[in-house]
C-alpha cells in the first residue's frame, strides 16, 4: 500500500484503509477506553444553592438591594425577571 496526501486519497484507498484497520485493530473503539462514570446527580437544593452563589457574583445583584434581602430561590426567580430583555418589573 502507498500513501498518498489525504487530499488526493480515492475511494479505492479509503477502502484498503478501512480494511488495514479492521485486520489489524478488529474490535470497536469502544473497547478501546473507559467511559468515565457518570456524576452523580445533585439534589435541588445544592442546585440553587450554586445558582445563588454565581449570581451573587454579578453586578446586578450587587447593584439591586431588593435582591438581598430573599430566600436563595425567590432571589433567583427575581434576579433572572429582572436581568431579561422586554421584562417590565413593577414593584409592589
Amino acid at each position: 500500500m502507498t500513501f498518498k496526501p489525504l487530499n488526493t486519497l480515492t475511494i479505492l484507498d479509503y477502502r484498503d484503509l478501512t480494511d488495514a484497520v479492521h485486520r489489524f485493530d478488529p474490535g470497536p473503539h469502544t473497547t478501546h477506553y473507559v467511559a468515565a462514570p457518570d456524576p452523580e446527580p445533585e439534589d435541588i437544593e445544592t442546585q440553587i444553592l450554586g445558582m445563588a452563589e454565581i449570581i451573587r457574583n454579578e453586578n446586578s445583584y450587587k447593584n439591586d438591594a431588593e435582591l438581598s434581602n430573599l430566600p436563595d430561590a425567590a432571589m433567583i426567580f427575581f434576579w433572572a425577571l429582572k436581568t431579561s430583555p422586554n421584562i417590565e418589573f413593577l414593584p409592589a
